[in-house]
């Protein structure tokens, strides 16, 4: 295993014993939930640019995992027949083509705001990556259509940064609070500072093992 794997690992089982050990102090129910699904991992990181990394959530914005993955399809076909990458491929002259892939005004708008900010030399992620999670989403809000959740996605997905509650995450907060069984899910989820990103992806992955 090389070190940088390792060290993730470790990072992991260590955020996970302070998961279990702080749940135990507040539910039962989180703990006995938390301790059946194991340490978790932050996904590792794309390849890809940040403003495609960027693009491609605006994108999955308010919609299911499927109808984003069909539509970001799309998206990277119709770029490709242009023989344009992401995101130069979002301007003016191609707006009819990605209306056409399933994309509302307000994300071509958005989308087309994140290729301005690109070529402004604002998403430039090696600097964005030295950022504390709040001060990176400060610079990230002022791209139009870009909102919290969306920054919270590029925190955790993108900058693997460890401590990322997304209050704004409807999955999120509706199993953390029926694991709690308490009104103010994020004041408890403040106790679990500074391992919140590793909670957070408990949620995601309990929800989707809970029969509904």
């Amino acid at each position: 295993m090389r070190s940088k794997e390792k060290s993730a690992s470790e990072g992991s089982l260590l955020a996970h014993s302070i998961l279990l050990d702080t749940a135990s102090r507040i539910s039962k129910p989180l703990h006995d939930s938390l301790e059946a699904i194991g340490p978790i991992s932050i996904p590792s990181r794309s390849r890809q640019s940040l403003s495609y990394h960027l693009s491609k959530t605006i994108v999955g914005q308010q919609l299911s995992i499927r109808a984003a993955s069909s539509i970001w399809g799309r998206i990277e076909k119709s770029a490709q027949l242009a023989g344009i990458g992401i995101p130069d491929y979002f301007i003016e002259r191609y707006k009819n083509e990605i209306r056409q892939c399933g994309v509302s005004m307000a994300k071509l708008k958005a989308l087309m705001s994140v290729c301005n900010a690109e070529s402004r030399g604002e998403l430039h992620g090696p600097s964005l990556a030295r950022l504390e999670p709040a001060d990176r989403s400060k610079r990230l809000l002022k791209i139009f259509g870009v909102g919290q959740w969306t920054c919270d996605m590029v925190s955790i997905f993108y900058f693997r940064s460890p401590d990322v509650w997304p209050v704004g995450d409807a999955a999120v907060q509706k199993q953390f609070k029926k694991l709690i069984g308490c009104d103010d899910p994020n004041s408890v989820a403040e106790k679990f500072g500074p391992h919140r990103t590793f909670l957070a992806l408990a949620m995601y992955k309990i929800a989707n093992s809970t029969p509904q």
